[in-house]
């Protein structure tokens, strides 16, 4: 079987089996392939001079076909992969797996659409195109301030009946399209959903001047204290994506570091910002400035904005600890940061507020079980951000990194259904937290 031609090797590798092309990706990072006689050589050391020699020979159809070819190897070799296992106790993880297989499997992102922006950007249009219209009663709570937020709560029928506290990301709301498929979820398998809509968030009209901040912890630990207090025999667990797992890491810590009871049962983190600074690094490059940071920002002044006839007023009083103005240029979040959170929060700079926020700084005084869920293309927390070293430190942890997914994108299938792996794994774990005992 001889070869004269670049082309024929091209269309020898078109009419082999999938298996055999991936052994052959496999086998020609050595150079040769060495089941063909005579062998298929491919010098990694002339793979340019290679690729440069086909160009005369072959045509558009056959350039494509081949692209698809390696492209599909590159997928099925580099791409597919079961999310990464990073947990200490390997009873935990026999738990796991038993009882939430999803998190073992291979997780096949969007074949078309694996890059981590994409994946970001096209859940959400995925998610908003399949809109759902669920019923929910809204309370308004005050907090020890004077101010307040308002939780929704989704599908109540029982006071036992078991309840699962969702948080937000930044500037999000139970209106948040994955919030929204996420409670549908759980209402198929019978549970009651509340989520915590930050101030001014979800329509929420302020009645103070202060905000929200993924490092304050103030209404959380009220919001608990009064869910508690109304339903003290339904067992309870959060659920937690991006900021909201920050607010959550921290609740649980600061229960442990005050010897208090933690009234979650567990909880499950998703798309968890773990270093705050790496966060901001990689925030403040140059794609990632101009798209998700500038829409974020963006999002935070439109809270300003909704509630300027009181900003204004607290102004004119003295009574307002930044300039509203200012704000109201801010075009990316550390300049919003610096502008607002830092003097409404007492914060001395970036550092100290990273300092006191920074979830992997936490996770040893994590102690309830915890799940979380990264991919290791994020944009807001890289692979290197991930603190593995700090979660096998402490066995109340299993973290699962996937090798793609974005952040909270983990679109799967060809066609992207609005119920993701992120679906599936929440439901498998709320039922067997709350129904099956913790591990």
């Amino acid at each position: 079987m001889g070869f004269e031609t670049d082309l024929d090797v091209i269309l020898a590798l078109a009419h082999l089996p999938i298996h055999r092309l991936c052994q052959f990706m496999n086998q020609t990072a050595e150079g040769v392939f060495h089941d063909q006689d005579p062998p298929i050589r491919v010098p990694v050391t002339e793979c340019n001079e290679w690729v440069a020699s086909l160009v005369p020979h072959v045509s558009l159809g056959a350039a494509v076909f081949a692209l698809l070819v390696v492209y599909t190897c590159h997928y099925l070799l580099c791409v597919v992969r079961p999310p990464k296992v990073v947990c200490s106790d390997p009873a935990k993880v026999k738990w796991l797996e038993e009882h939430c297989p999803v998190f073992f499997q291979s997780y096949w992102p969007t074949a078309w659409a694996p890059q981590a922006h994409m994946q970001t950007i096209l859940r959400a249009v995925v998610q908003t195109r399949h809109a759902l219209k669920l019923h929910r009663r809204r309370e308004d709570v005050i907090m020890s301030d004077g101010g307040h937020v308002s939780i929704d709560w989704y599908n109540e029928r029982s006071p036992r009946q078991p309840t699962v506290l969702i948080l937000p990301g930044i500037t999000g709301s139970s209106d948040e399209s994955y919030a929204q498929h996420w409670i549908d979820d759980l209402t198929h398998v019978g549970y009651r959903s509340v989520v915590l809509n930050y101030r001014g968030c979800g329509s929420t009209t302020l009645t103070t001047p202060r905000l929200y901040c993924g490092c304050d912890i103030t209404d959380l630990q009220q919001v608990v204290e009064h869910i508690m207090n109304l339903l003290p025999t339904s067992p309870l667990m959060g659920v937690a994506v991006s900021m909201g797992s920050m607010l959550m890491i921290k609740y649980i810590t600061e229960c442990s570091r005050r010897g208090l009871h933690c009234p979650l049962k567990a909880a499950m983190l998703v798309s968890v910002p773990w270093n705050l600074p790496i966060a901001e690094r990689n925030m403040n490059k140059t794609f990632n400035r101009l798209t998700l940071n500038r829409h974020l920002c963006k999002q935070f002044r439109d809270i300003l904005r909704n509630n300027e006839t009181l900003f204004r007023q607290h102004c004119e009083q003295g009574q307002l600890c930044f300039d509203f103005d200012k704000a109201l240029q801010c075009q990316f979040l550390d300049e919003m940061a610096h502008t607002v959170t830092l003097p409404m929060f007492g914060y001395r700079d970036l550092a100290h507020l990273y300092e006191d926020g920074s979830p992997h700084l936490r996770t040893t005084h994590l102690h309830i079980p915890i799940v979380a869920i990264n991919a290791a293309d994020d944009p807001f927390c890289p692979e290197h951000a991930i603190p593995e070293d700090d979660v096998l430190g402490n066995n109340k942890i299993a973290l699962f990194v996937t090798k793609k997914g974005g952040h909270i994108g983990f679109l799967e299938g060809l066609l992207p259904s609005p119920k993701n792996m992120i679906n599936k794994a929440l439901v498998q774990f709320a039922v067997a937290v709350l129904e099956k005992g913790v591990a």
